[in-house]
């Protein structure tokens, strides 16, 4: 072998090694690079969901306020209200402003939706199964706030509301949180499950 030939056999195997370890490198970032997106992705939706869970919680918590506030009960307009009895002003004014707040629960509900379901096709099902915990939960709640105003409607027949506080004697009162620093039994059982949705998310936030 020619000297010129050994130099070219030379050059040959370095660029072919070049090539080798350049594919490796590449082959190396894009494996990163994925990692890092899928992390990303990640960290957005965990972040997304937390922030809602944490507004879904507290609009739950304003549909348990004992408080109504006069601003929260509107008045009927003045072509229906010249027909009502005080009665049923009171009653329209009391349900638009429980029918307010559980449309914020709604929107916050709603806005769960999308993201639990890319976090179901990205994790499994374990969070929709955590979430499931709060929204039997609100479930319960719906129930004894329709039973309410059910109740407090003058239109509503004696014996659909007899038939409503006998069904109300077999379950736990929870209309209304009692305000306390430790929580009812009702608020502590939603932030227990609050707090089972934190400690799955939390750490895909450290990507």
């Amino acid at each position: 072998m020619t000297c010129s030939e050994l130099v070219t056999l030379v050059k040959d195997l370095i660029l072919s090694g070049a090539a080798i370890t350049g594919a490796v490198v590449a082959i190396k970032g894009l494996s990163t690079w994925k990692r890092q997106l899928r992390g990303q992705s990640e960290y957005e939706l965990s972040r997304r969901i937390l922030v809602t869970l944490f507004k879904y919680r507290d609009a739950v918590a304003g549909v348990r306020h004992p408080v109504m506030w006069a601003y929260e009960m509107p008045s009927p307009p003045e072509d229906e209200s010249k027909d009502m009895t005080r009665e049923h002003v009171r009653f329209y004014g009391t349900s638009k402003a429980y029918q307010a707040r559980w449309d914020k629960v709604q929107t916050e509900r709603t806005s769960l939706y999308a993201d639990l379901l890319e976090g179901e096709a990205i994790w499994g099902d374990e969070l929709k199964k955590l979430f499931k915990v709060l929204f039997n939960l609100e479930h319960e709640l719906f129930t004894s706030v329709r039973h309410y105003i059910e109740l407090i409607n003058p239109d509503t027949e004696d014996e659909s509301k007899e038939a409503i506080r006998n069904i109300d004697k077999k379950r736990r009162d929870i209309m209304y949180d009692d305000l306390s620093e430790e929580g009812d039994e009702y608020r502590k059982d939603f932030q227990r499950g609050v707090e089972a949705i934190e400690q799955y998310l939390k750490p895909k936030l450290h990507y």
